[in-house]
């Protein structure tokens, strides 16, 4: 064990045992995707992200600030607690993780991120107005591009990162059929639904995103234009 690793082990201490697994198997798992040893150690290590985001967002208020910031030592994760909480991994690392040690699903899902999430928090679909909301960008196909881009994924790599590429396209058909705040006008709404259908006839969320077109066409839509957030 490293004199780094036992500090913050030792540091910790507010964490439950399972907790203090979680994070450890993180460490342990980035550490294996750094070394040369297998090019198919950056997926387990993202999921051991996903399962320390699982594990300690709901403590991450409660934690002490010293024990809070050695969390925020961990490579590969940005984690935040103020005004908004959070724990998302660090694009950019892992971007040029999996271009060093990676393969090609690596390359490709990492490619992916980097295009949903320029800046690591928030997707390019969503425009952010505070520290913790923002409305959809709904009109510059910002959301039939980030659709596109997650389903070529799961074509092209079936078997790898499924639940990562599985939560990324439930993101965007959530904005697209769930989103009431719109940043532009009711026509920029009207052209991205018409034009997610007709480029994605087979998706499983046609039904109601043509519910919402049709709405908006009939000036029912609970969707509203010019939104302000928060």
């Amino acid at each position: 064990m490293g004199i780094r690793h036992l500090i913050l082990v030792l540091l910790l201490t507010q964490l439950s045992p399972s907790d203090r697994v979680a994070v450890d198997r993180y460490r342990s798992a980035i550490q294996s995707a750094e070394s040369a040893a297998s090019r198919l150690a950056i997926e387990p290590a993202f999921s051991a992200a996903r399962a320390l985001r699982e594990a300690l967002i709901p403590k991450l208020e409660s934690l002490g600030d010293e024990e809070f910031k050695n969390l925020q030592q961990l490579r590969g994760l940005l984690i935040n607690r103020e005004e908004v909480v959070f724990i998302k991994p660090d694009v950019d690392y892992f971007t040029k993780l999996a271009a060093a040690r990676g393969d090609e699903a690596d390359r490709a899902f990492f490619a992916a991120l980097k295009a949903t999430y320029p800046e690591s928090v928030w997707p390019i679909y969503i425009e952010q107005q505070t520290d913790y909301s923002g409305c959809t960008r709904f009109g510059g196909m910002t959301l039939v591009e980030a659709y596109r881009v997650w389903l070529e994924f799961q074509r092209r790599f079936p078997d790898r990162y499924v639940n990562g590429a599985k939560e990324e396209t439930e993101a965007v058909l959530h904005e697209l059929t769930q989103s009431t705040c719109a940043c532009g006008n009711a026509a920029g709404v009207e052209q991205e639904l018409e034009q997610f259908l007709r480029r994605f006839p087979e998706s499983p969320a046609r039904v109601r995103i043509d519910q919402r077109l049709q709405s908006l066409r009939n000036r029912r839509s609970d969707i509203r234009p010019n939104c302000t957030s928060g």
